[in-house]
Parts: structure tokens; sequence; C-alpha cells
């Protein structure tokens, strides 16, 4: 679009050229009513011979006295005998003395009902305008001449106001429409322009077909201030139109985002700087725009950005869509360029500020629709045409209830049936009660919630994924009631939730106030049923609030009334109303069973526990050898054991006679000798 405004541009001038050249040698030849016919059509004969083709002029009005010359029906053929320009009236007001010093000063021109046709099929082939430009192009001389010579010699043009009215120019696919333009010069040589009613038009081939590109400005205000450029672009409305649905229709989950279909109304004000050479500078000092069907609110846009060979920079850019409020604080983007095969590559510092994910729920996501609470939000971004990475995302909520730590990929954009989006949840704590409040930002089916306030604080680190028609979830949830390992997917083709989920000290006693049940280590499988069109069926029939599906667990321990069971299994099926299942304790030989029902998550000490059972295992061959091992292995350890305990008691009966015999030759050796009897004889 900008080389096509350049090439207009320059035949535009050039034309004036020939038509200021042309003008000059009316007015200065003739002066009598009689001669101006002849003489215009000698200058027009000379015209057509140098540029080779046919260039008319019906009439003309010259004004000696006043310096004013009035041209009508101009027409320039060019040189496939096109219809190539075509200007209803040109007049202008000419300074004659300027004429003495060679000068061609213009205070007023005025160019009513123009049409130029201009073409260039492919970069190979020249431009239909090109042999104008050729025509006037300044030829070399082989003398050179003094600097002072040159400009004693030199023509110059000089054009103080040039008012335009209906102006059509038509470039190959581009359609350029003014209603009317005001260009003037004050005292001080600054410009002051102003556009009314600029309309353009054109198709943009894509691979699904074409697209109908529509922009009308109603007024464009441009002010030169010293060497900078002040514009004002009110009312500006863009359209882009395929003539087809738009890719949202018939699917109420995805948003109104669709870059061939919009309607955006938007007021611009910007400060242009052209001084630098090969940089183009400007700042866009305010920009709202709106889109209703889109759902775009953009409030307020600032930014200063530069344009150098390809590369645009931005820096400070603030911007607000909706509630949302973010600041960037330097960005740049490297335009995509199919001559040198440059794919668009973009990079972002720090991005932060508050956003509210409401703002972009018609536009991206429909489900974020209630989504009211506001997240402060601090992230970097890079990517391309086809990928975009997000780093050091960092996410809290005003009370900071809520904080996330994460990083994450988008890759393959442009194919849908391999797009990935991939984030890694570095840390996320959520405080209790702040999960209840997110969860009720949506509009959506609120099951266990109790259980989920019962868990307390979260803390969670994992994965997520977004691929084609599937969301897959995995991590560690540590929570007040012990850690829970989990992974689950979303399968958005045939409407299931399918996944696993494990702990091995998860106090599900506390979590669905069972009192009796105390930590357990578990794992289970489970498949719930998402499907609208299925689970309404069975809604009407059975009514209910539970999920639909099934849930396959295994405990390997766990504790009921401070006794520990072990290796249970428990099947529970439910069909949105009832939910029941089968425990069952299993042993080597036999199995313990019951059955149980419940109707609400929320009262599960209610539980119906019934048909207790027992089930007996068939022995093998090979069970029954193993039971006669253990039973001889168990004889033998019995008669081991007897022979052990009479070992034992006749080492204990002989340690008794040991001690009795110590004790008797003891009180042997302690007994006092007998006296002899002795008889006084007189």
């Amino acid at each position: 679009m900008k080389k096509a405004k350049r090439i207009i541009l320059t035949t535009l001038a050039t034309i004036g050229i020939v038509l200021a050249v042309l003008i000059v040698t009316a007015v200065v030849i003739t002066s009598l009513p009689s001669v101006r016919q002849k003489l215009v059509e000698r200058a027009t004969t000379m015209l057509s011979e140098k540029l080779g083709t046919r260039v008319s002029i019906e009439h003309a009005d010259i004004g000696i006295l006043k310096g004013t010359v009035n041209l009508y029906g101009i027409e320039v053929d060019d040189q496939q005998k096109r219809k190539m320009l075509k200007v209803e009236e040109l007049s202008a007001n000419l300074r004659l003395r300027a004429l003495l010093r060679k000068r061609i000063v213009v205070n007023e021109a005025q160019i009513n009902g123009m049409n130029a046709l201009l073409t260039k099929k492919t970069d190979s082939t020249a431009a239909n305008y090109q042999f104008i430009i050729d025509a006037f192009k300044k030829k070399g001389v082989k003398e050179k001449r003094s600097k002072e010579v040159k400009e004693k010699k030199k023509l110059t043009v000089d054009v103080s106001r040039v008012k335009l009215n209906d102006i059509h120019v038509k470039y190959d696919k581009y359609d350029l429409l003014i209603g009317k333009a005001d260009y003037q010069t004050d005292k001080n040589r600054q410009l002051n322009a102003t556009i009314n009613n600029l309309q353009a038009a054109w198709t943009a081939q894509k691979k699904k077909g074409p697209v109908d590109n529509r922009a009308f400005i109603e007024e464009v205000i441009v002010k030169q201030q010293g060497t900078s450029y002040n514009a004002e672009f009110e009312r500006l409305k863009f359209t882009t139109d395929n003539h087809k649905p738009r890719k949202n229709t018939n699917k109420p989950k995805r948003g109104f985002f669709d870059l061939d279909h919009l309607n955006i109304m938007a007021d611009i004000s910007m400060t242009i700087d052209p001084t630098v050479k090969d940089t183009l500078k400007a700042v866009i000092t305010r920009c709202k725009a709106t889109d209703n069907m889109l759902g775009m609110d953009l409030r307020n846009l600032k930014t200063q950005l530069a344009y150098t060979k390809g590369t645009l920079n931005l820096r400070n850019t603030e911007l607000q869509q909706g509630e949302t409020r973010l600041v960037i604080g330097n960005a740049a983007i490297k335009l995509p360029n199919k001559k040198t095969g440059q794919r668009l590559a973009y990079s972002t510092g720090l991005i932060k500020g508050r956003v509210v994910l409401k703002d972009i729920a018609r536009t991206f996501a429909p489900v974020l629709g209630g989504f009211i609470m506001p997240l402060h939000l601090n992230v970097s971004m890079s990517g391309n045409d086809s990928t975009i990475s997000f780093r050091n995302i960092k996410i809290i909520n005003t009370n900071k209830k809520l904080q996330i730590a994460a990083n994450g990929d988008i890759s393959h954009l442009k194919e849908k049936e391999r797009l990935n989006i991939h984030f890694n949840i570095a840390t996320m704590h959520a405080q209790k009660g702040i999960a209840e409040q997110i969860i009720k930002q949506f509009k959506v089916k609120k099951l266990m919630m109790k259980q989920l306030d019962n868990l307390g604080n979260l803390n969670y680190k994992g994965n997520l994924w977004v691929l084609w028609r599937k969301e897959k979830f995995e991590g560690v949830m540590r929570t007040a009631a012990g850690s829970l390992n989990f992974n689950f997917t979303l399968d958005e083709s045939n409407k299931y939730v399918t996944g696993r989920a494990s702990s091995t000290n998860l106090a599900l006693g506390n979590v669905m106030e069972l009192e009796k049940l105390g930590v357990i280590d578990a794992s289970a499988d489970f498949k719930i049923d998402i499907s609208k069109a299925r689970t309404a069926v069975i809604r009407r029939q059975k009514g209910g609030k539970l999920p639909i599906g099934t849930v396959n667990a295994v405990v390997n321990d766990c504790s009921y009334r401070n006794i520990h069971l072990r290796n249970l299994s428990a099947d529970i099926q439910s069909d949105g109303a009832v939910a029941s299942g089968e425990v069952m304790k299993h042993g080597r030989i036999r199995d313990l069973f019951f059955t149980f029902s419940f109707t609400d998550t929320d009262e599960m000490r209610k539980v119906k526990i019934t048909h207790p059972g027992i089930k007996f295992h068939p022995l093998s061959e090979k069970n029954k050898q193993q039971r006669e091992e253990r039973r001889q292995q168990k004889k033998l350890e019995k008669e081991q054991k007897k022979l052990e305990k009479q070992q034992k008691k006749l080492e204990k009966e002989q340690k008794r006679q040991q001690k009795q015999l110590e004790k008797q030759q003891q009180d042997e050796d302690n007994q006092p000798q007998k006296k002899k009897k002795k008889f006084l004889i007189f």
C-alpha cells in the first residue's frame, strides 16, 4: 500500500509539472481569445509528440491581468491507448512577475473531477505511467557547469495552495477516492492539509479465497510544526469481508476473532518525524478503536515507534482494552518481506499491567464472559507467524490469595490440526476460598464445591496442553489434606474426561466429611461423560446432580475406625442420580466385599452399605501344593518348637537339681561338729 501511494504521488507530481508548463506557455504567449484554442492545440500536440501518446484539452480560459488559467477536459492516454488520466477542470492563479525570475509561483491551484488509471501487472513489467517519468527525466550533460550558472538557469515551481475535489485513482487492485482535499503552506513554509471523505478499497487474495478490504476516513488533518507533522484521523472505518460465514458460526465456544470479518471504527492522533534518514519516527498520542461484533473495545493506545529497513521498534506502549490496562516497555517487530524471505518476527520486553479476562471473552473465549476478577500480570513475549513464547509469567490477584509463576509456548498457529499450546506451571499457590471464587466466574455446573473447600490451601506444580480438540492436565497438587498426583484429558471429539489420580497420604475422610475414614494410600482411573446431548437425555430420565461416569480405584492402605485395611478395590458407576459400587477386600483364599450407594457428594455420611459377602477362591494344583508345603512347614515348626520346649524344660530341671545339690552341700558345710561327753570320776 505504501509503494502504491508513493507511485501515485510521483505520477501526480509529474502530471502536475506537465500541466504547469502547459499553463505557463499559454499565459506568456497568448492574450487574444481568437488564438487561444490554436495555441492550446499546438501545445498539446507538442506534448503528445514528446510523450508518444494522445494528450488533449477541450478548451482553456486565460486571464492575463489576473494571472488565472482554467483548463477543461484534459485527457492523457497511456501507450496502450487506454485513458490514463482525465481531469474535468484544472484552474490556477499565478504570479506573473515571478516568471521574469524563472519561477512558477502558484498562489492557488484547484482540480475538480479527476480520474487516473495506473497499472503495473508484475515486478518485471513496466508501469503504464513510466513513459511520463522517462520523458521528463533530466538528462546528463557532458560539460561541467559552475554552480552559479546552474542556479541562474534553474526553473523553480512553488505552489502555495492546492484544492482537490472528487478525485479517483485506481492502481491495479487498489481504488482510492478523495472527496475533498485542501493543501496549503503559510508564510513560514509550514504545511497544513485537510482531506475529507478519503476512501480506499482493494481485494486481498488468500488461500481460502479473496477478501474485500475497505477503508474510509471522514477527515484527515495534517499540520506541520517545525520539522514534524501532527496528524488527526477522525472516524476511520476499516472492514474486511470474504463473503463467507464467520469462523465461529455454529460454534458457540469459539470467539468472534476473524480477520476476514472486521468492522473497526477508530480515531487516531499522532506526530510524525521524517527528519532522520531511512527512518520514520512517530508517536501515537491517542487511538480509540471499537468493533462490537469482534468484541474490541480499545479505549486508548499510546506508543513511540520507529520504522527502519523493515523493522518496527516500539517504546513506552500503553493500551487499554475494556478494563484491561497493559504497559510494554519496548518491543521490536520484523515485518515480512517476500523478496528477502524475511518472516514476521517479534519480541518484547516486560509486559505488565492489570488484566480482566472478560475483556477478551467475546474475541477469543466466550467461556470467560463472567470472569471479572482483576489479575496483575507480568510477562515477556517473542515469536513469529507460527509460534509464540511466553516467559517469566507472573500472575497475582489483588489480595494476593492467588499467585502463579509459569512459562509457555504456542506452535503451529496456522495449522489447527497441529496446534500445540503448552504451559509449564512452576508454582501455583491458591489460599483457601480463592479456588471457589475463580470457579464461580464461569457459567458451568459447580460440583463438589464443599470438598474443594475442605482441601484448604492449594499448591500446584505441573503442565497443561491445548491440542486439536483435546486438553491435557498433569501435575502434583499439595493440599492441607495431603498431596494428589493427577493427569487427565478432555476429549473434545468424543466428549469425555478421562484420567488418573493417586495419593499416598490423602485424608479422604476429612475431605468427604466421613469421620470414620482416615488417611488413604490409593489410586483411581476415571471416565466422565461431558456430552451435553448424552447427559441431557439421562438427566431428563433420572435427574440428579452427580457426574455421569465410572471410577475404578485401588486402595493400598487405609484406616477405618482405627482399623488398617489393605489391598482393597472399588468400582463406582454413576448415572447422575445415583452412584453405586462395590468394595472388595482381596485375600489369598477368600475375598470380603460389600456394595454401597449415595446420591449427594455433599452428604457422604448418608452412604448406604448393603449386601456384605464372602467369596472363596478355587485352589489350583500349584496352590494346593503350596498350601500342603505350608502345612508341613508349620508342622515341622510346631514339632521343632515342642522339642525346643522339652529341651528347655530338661535344662531347667537339671539346673534345679544342681542348685538343690549345691544347697545340701552348703548346709552340710555350715553344720557345727558334735562335742564329746566328759565324765567326772571321783
